[in-house]
């Protein structure tokens, strides 16, 4: 009898951006999944690979690697149901069977999540209920063993009281935090909303090492800054920011120390002479802000940047495809080593953020 494999991926994403994520599935593995479940305003989709092309993609699934996924995992093909009398004995019995299939002796951690949607958060409540009672079983099993760091978490996404997907996600490759969203708080004296697109971005792409790339002394340039809730963030960290935007700037920011405000266009400005970082979020077509990313970067005006590009209704997916091919051009060109990510964060709503650096010798392997 031949055992035909399987194997099936996982993430939450935006409500809406279904459909882009199943497709990036599927550009990931380099090959069409055998089966797709993406539906519409869900926050999550899974594809299902077989045969050669499951073994060939088992241990390729990553995290950063996928803009619409804010958290990524191989799951079950299906979901496992969940009668109403007893939620917590089909969980057990199913991690059992699926840790089991996969060769998996013990987990790291558990985590009983919900989508990102109204229908979602409802759950919230039978979730954190439900992951006490499902973790004490496993523990008990000694399927559990929460200091043990680099043993992959076990995932259940309740998407209704009556049924649940059962994944594994491997720590180093997959977000670290539940449903895949920060938590941070909204600072009172931060002139916009906006300000929190940054920060995430700042947990995201640099994580432990905001410290070090995000020191005092260095300078900073954020194009198409008004009200200021990006220039706000860097101010806050101690940096030294200029600027650009013909609006005017609010509350703190005016007449900061810190601050050079230049009312000019953020497309025409050029820095006198290379800055640490800039910083762009700007209402313009995404093709635009990559081309002006991509100058920035080739120039030599910036070591680093952090920019949103606002997506089209359709095809998003081709649209972040083309605009990263324009960025990587520029930064092949300068022939030094470099990093870029795209993804879209919690905080965004039809856009996603790009961070691109150079990196420096000093962490390069070897």
């Amino acid at each position: 009898m031949t055992i035909v494999q399987q194997v099936t991926w996982l993430g939450y994403c935006r409500a809406g951006f279904e459909p882009d994520l199943a497709a990036e599935f599927a550009a990931l593995a380099g090959c069409t999944p055998t089966s797709v479940i993406a539906h519409p305003a869900s926050g999550y989709a899974a594809a299902t690979f077989s045969g050669r092309d499951a073994k060939r993609i088992r241990n390729t699934l990553s995290w950063s690697d996928l803009v619409f996924a804010r958290q990524c995992m191989m799951s079950q093909p299906a979901p496992t149901s969940l009668p109403t009398n007893d939620r917590v004995t089909p969980i057990v019995a199913a991690a059992k069977d699926f840790l089991s299939a996969q060769s998996v002796a013990s987990i790291g951690g558990l985590l009983i999540e919900y989508p990102d949607t109204n229908e979602g958060k409802s759950l919230s409540k039978l979730s954190q209920t439900l992951e006490g009672l499902v973790g004490r079983q496993l523990a008990d099993a000694g399927l559990l063993a929460t200091d043990a760091l680099n043993k992959p978490r076990l995932h259940v996404l309740m998407t209704s009281k009556q049924e649940a997907w059962l994944g594994l996600a491997d720590p180093r490759k997959s977000s670290p935090w539940r449903n895949g969203i920060p938590r941070l708080r909204m600072p009172h004296e931060a002139p916009s909303r906006s300000t929190l697109k940054l920060a995430e971005a700042f947990h995201v792409f640099i994580g432990d090492n905001q410290e070090r790339l995000l020191r005092a002394e260095m300078r900073a340039v954020d194009l198409g800054a008004a009200p200021g809730g990006w220039t706000w963030q860097l101010v806050h960290r101690g940096l030294h920011v200029t600027a650009i935007d013909n609006g005017p700037l609010k509350g703190e920011l005016v007449d900061n120390a810190l601050v050079r405000h230049l009312r000019e266009d953020g497309f025409r400005y050029k820095p006198k002479k290379p800055v640490d970082w800039m910083v762009c979020d700007m209402v313009e077509k995404p093709v635009r802000i990559a081309q002006l990313v991509a100058q920035w970067m080739r120039e030599g005006w910036t070591e680093r940047c952090i920019f949103n590009l606002k997506l089209p209704m359709k095809k998003r997916h081709d649209e972040v495809k083309r605009c990263r091919a324009i960025i990587e051009e520029a930064l092949e060109s300068r022939g030094r080593a470099w990093q870029l990510e795209i993804k879209q964060l919690y905080h965004d709503r039809e856009e996603v953020t790009g961070f691109c650096r150079f990196v420096p010798r000093s962490e390069r392997g070897g």
